[in-house]
């Protein structure tokens, strides 16, 4: 279970604060729209690997200024050279025309990026510039002033035979600005460092990006394995603001908007030892019988360590209400590395007489379709895994999470590790049920309740150090 740093959720203007700080300039905004760089934490801590190397992700996104922010690349034959055109996302009027060599082929925009660390002493440790591509597979909704679903694809590139590409940002999204997924690593002895992330003079020219929004600063502090890891340190004052609040708080929405969670009872259950201990693992599925999606979302201001989670009502695939439903939380480490949604689901073995005696720890998770239940609902996501409304579990400099169980479909955690097992070395044997009790503190809001718990009969046998489980067939299916 996480080790629960509850706040309680202010109105809508901590909830949202993020924008004041990335949607703010003390520049009018450029028109044409331009770009702006930041950073998601302005310190930050992790721990060094082998030969002091450390790996770190470290939160530096690009969001546009003024409006959508629009690339065309392309070329009429194969006689023509490529051209880069700035349009109007809505019109398609060109905004602005750049130079050909300020391409890196078809793989986003040529040294456009730059990143110098330096330790204490001011000594510069290394430093490299690099191409951009603003169709990252790393993309961040900032608020739900953007777009539900960006309409950009998920990667730069193309072949001796691509014709043309489509790069872009919506206002509202933001993207990664060091590319890839998780960040950069180099060695690091020492304590203390400075990493300045900057945009490149030539782009901030051509772009016309306002001085103040091409670089970002970190503080980064380095400690030995098993001293501490990626957190936010103290920052800046953060500024208060208005939120936009585009889409609107409700607390009765539409019956057709609400999901439908519903407990499948623990199944593929064995023991096992560990460390001279016996534990009960199993696995557990819970899903979604509709008829809406249920979609999570979290937004984390600047140097926080968690995220305000709320939930989105959809109709038609647009949101027409959210509500707030309680924290994300970072876990790193024991295969996660990602946010989690607190106290979706809570796993407990009753004895004979369906009295609680153990829980498990996992209390959260990131929801993501593992599995298709039932895909002749009528609202059923058939292409589950398709990139429309999609999870994004996020890495330590996330910004937004998303957590999508689509109708139809099931997450599948399997709890065979400490902590997430039942510990049973000290229970006698005999007659028990594992519950698996979905939405246990009624915070989500679904169409029915009456599904939300499903326990399943286990009997323990054997010897000590030796023991067994025997767990009869339920509603005739052996699992």
């Amino acid at each position: 279970m996480s080790a629960g740093r509850h706040r309680p959720l202010i109105p809508l203007g901590v909830a949202f604060v993020l924008l004041a700080t990335v949607f703010s300039s003390s520049a009018a905004a450029a028109d044409p729209p331009s770009l702006r760089l930041f950073v998601a934490d302005s310190a930050i801590t992790v721990e060094r690997g082998r030969q002091d190397f450390v790996f770190i992700d470290p939160g530096a996104w690009i969001t546009p200024v003024g409006g959508d922010f629009k690339l065309v690349v392309s070329r009429p034959d194969y006689d023509t050279p490529i051209t880069i055109k700035q349009v109007d996302a809505v019109t398609g009027e060109v905004l602005r025309t750049l130079p050909a060599e300020m391409l890196d082929g078809w793989f986003g925009l040529k040294d456009f990026g730059h990143y110098r660390i330096e330790d204490a002493e001011g000594n510069e440790v290394t430093a490299q510039s690099f191409p951009f591509c603003l169709n990252s597979y790393n993309r961040q909704r900032l608020s739900d002033d953007g777009p539900l679903i960006s309409q950009y694809p998920y990667f730069c590139g193309g072949g001796p035979f691509t014709k043309g590409a489509i790069w872009g940002l919506e206002h509202g999204w933001a993207t990664s600005f060091v590319g890839g997924y998780y960040g950069f690593g180099f060695e690091a002895p020492k304590k203390h460092y400075t990493i300045t992330f900057s945009i490149q003079q030539e782009w901030i020219d051509a772009l016309q990006i306002a001085p103040e929004d091409a670089t970002a600063e970190i503080k980064l502090t380095v400690l030995k394995k098993g001293a501490g890891h990626h957190a936010a340190a103290a920052g800046p004052a953060i500024p208060t603001y208005q939120p936009y609040g585009s889409i609107p708080i409700v607390t009765n929405p539409d019956p057709a908007s609400l999901p439908d969670l519903v407990a499948i009872p623990g199944w593929g259950m064995s023991v096992f030892k560990r460390k001279g201990r016996e534990f009960l693992g199993f696995n557990a599925t819970e899903w979604n019988a509709g008829p809406g999606t249920m979609v999570v979302e979290g937004f984390r201001a600047p140097n926080e360590d968690t995220m305000d989670a709320f939930q989105y009502f959809l109709i038609d695939g647009e949101p027409v209400g959210r509500a707030p439903i309680g924290q994300l939380e970072y876990h790193a480490g024991g295969g996660h590395n990602h946010w989690h949604f607190e106290e979706f689901t809570q796993y407990s073995l009753l004895d004979a007489s369906l009295t609680e005696v153990l829980v498990s720890g996992k209390q959260s998770w990131c929801l993501v379709n593992t599995d298709a239940i039932d895909l002749t609902l009528p609202n059923a996501n058939r292409l589950g895994f398709s990139q429309d409304l999609f999870t994004s579990c996020g890495g330590p400099g996330a910004l937004w999470i998303r957590e999508i169980l689509d109708v139809g479909w099931g997450d599948t955690y399997s709890q065979y590790v400490s902590g997430q097992a039942f510990d049973i070395t000290n229970l006698p044997n005999g007659t028990y049920y594992v519950r698996v009790h979905v939405n246990p503190t009624g915070s989500m809001f679904e169409s029915t309740a009456t599904n939300n718990i499903e326990e399943r009969l286990i009997k323990l046998k054997g010897k000590p150090g030796e023991r067994r489980v025997v767990v009869p067939p339920w509603h005739g299916i052996d699992a």
